[in-house]
Parts: C-alpha cells; sequence; structure tokens
C-alpha cells in the first residue's frame, strides 16, 4: 500500500477533532484557501510540542471546514461511490477525512520560516476558481500549490489541490484507488486508507516535500 502513502502528499496539500481558532473567510475562493493557509501556518509553529497525532487534532476541522470532503472523495471513487450503500460511503468518507488529517499532519511536522503567499486568482470557464498559491521556504525553491475551489450552498469550498504546475490530486486518487475499486469495493478502499492512516499517526513514516 505504499502508493496511499505517496497519493498522501496531495492531502494535504491537497484534510477531526479540535482547532486552532483561525478565523476563516468563506465568502471567497481567496478568502477559504487563506484561512486554510493560516491555520496550517499556526500549527506548523507548534509542530514539535505538539507531535503527529496533537498536529492531527489541530488540523481536522481546519479540513472539515474548509475542503468539501464528501464531494472530493465521491469524485475520486466513481462510479463506485454511486453504487455503493449509505453505510459504505460514511465509512469511506471517514478513512478518507482520517487519512487527509494524518498526511497533512505528518507532511507539515516542523517550522523552518516558511511563510504562503497568494499569487493569484483565476476564473475558468465553468464554476471552479484557482488560487495559486507558493510556499516560501529558506534557502530552497519555492513549492507551487493550486487550488481548486467552487461556491456551494453560499459558501465556498476547496475541491482539490494541483501540486507541481499540473498535477490534480483528486485525479490522481480517481487512477491510483481504481484498481482496488475493482477489486474490493468502497469497503476494500476504505480499509486501505485506515491503515495508511494508523501508520502515519504512528509516526512511522515520512512525507517531505522536494
Amino acid at each position: 500500500m505504499q502508493f496511499f502513502c505517496r497519493m498522501a502528499i496531495g492531502s494535504l496539500l491537497v484534510v477531526l477533532l479540535g482547532a486552532t481558532p483561525v478565523l476563516s473567510d468563506n465568502s471567497s475562493a481567496r478568502g477559504v484557501v487563506e484561512g486554510f493557509q493560516a491555520s496550517l501556518l499556526e500549527v506548523m509553529k507548534r509542530a514539535k510540542k505538539l507531535d503527529v497525532k496533537g498536529r492531527f487534532a489541530e488540523l481536522g476541522p481546519v479540513i472539515e471546514d474548509r475542503f468539501h470532503l464528501p464531494l472530493m472523495i465521491a469524485t475520486a471513487s466513481a462510479p463506485y461511490w454511486k453504487a455503493g450503500s449509505r453505510e459504505q460511503r460514511s465509512k469511506l468518507l471517514s478513512a478518507f477525512r482520517r487519512m487527509s488529517g494524518s498526511a497533512l499532519a505528518t507532511l507539515f511536522d516542523g517550522y523552518e520560516g516558511e511563510f504562503f503567499r497568494i499569487e493569484r486568482e483565476r476564473k475558468t470557464s465553468g464554476p471552479v476558481v484557482i488560487v495559486d498559491t507558493q510556499i516560501i521556504r529558506k534557502k530552497k525553491d519555492p513549492v507551487n500549490v493550486s487550488y481548486a475551489a467552487v461556491k456551494l450552498k453560499n459558501r465556498w469550498w476547496i475541491i482539490d489541490v494541483i501540486v507541481a504546475g499540473g498535477i490534480s490530486e483528486i485525479k490522481a486518487r480517481r487512477s491510483e484507488y481504481s484498481a482496488l475499486l475493482k477489486k474490493e469495493g468502497l469497503d476494500g478502499l476504505a480499509a486501505a486508507l485506515e491503515q495508511s492512516a494508523d501508520r502515519l499517526l504512528s509516526g512511522n513514516e515520512k512525507i517531505v516535500i522536494r
């Protein structure tokens, strides 16, 4: 299941307990991204004191508030999601939520003066708005991260993370999930995500931004 750990980079870049009190502006695409990044930066600054489980606890509700997790996992597991039972969908959503939080908590495990910068906001031909950002690092090249956001029920949500200048995490996950979904269905994917989250929360696996 190593591909799930590799895929986890997006989860955060691409996302359940008690959060850092950073206010989120969900009235615009830029605002929801800024709110997410501000919360993430606050946790990064206390990363060593919190350890991976502490970071997971604080970042969970941040992900829940900014990312439309049900839409993301429904897209990543299509067409199996639509055919699944309510119980299967609930189980997979819970596993996806836990995996997203554990990946983010593992990836951002320290602070060395990094900061986030919003580059621009781009409209598309449809309802999606792209917010281009950079992670600025000392003595290293910036990391380009773009967020796809959409307005649903009078507020904005992040629905995808695009890294390395064009790699959609949701498309990558859909591709990587397909074989397991075909073989074991939604239950098998949920179990695999839970196992990957367990390994990340054990503190024995690392994710590194190159």
